[in-house]
């Protein structure tokens, strides 16, 4: 799930439509904020893309897509 939404509201999102399972799953990588995925390098992306379920930055999400 990409959004523009706050991590918070994403949060919600994700556990109401069931992307993810619970609160508890609700944690980075699973989701993560545009900053701290802006600040990783590319390595570091690759790294994580798989486990990202919800990523509330319109740019990052872009970024996240190019993979």
């Amino acid at each position: 799930m990409v959004t523009g939404d706050n991590v918070k509201t994403a949060k919600a999102i994700a556990v109401e439509c069931g992307i993810l399972g619970s609160f508890a799953d609700a944690t980075e990588p699973n989701i993560i904020e545009g900053k701290t995925f802006r600040g990783l390098s590319d390595a570091q992306r690759d790294e994580i893309a798989d486990r990202i379920s919800v990523e509330s930055n319109y740019y990052d999400g872009l970024v996240f897509v190019l993979l």
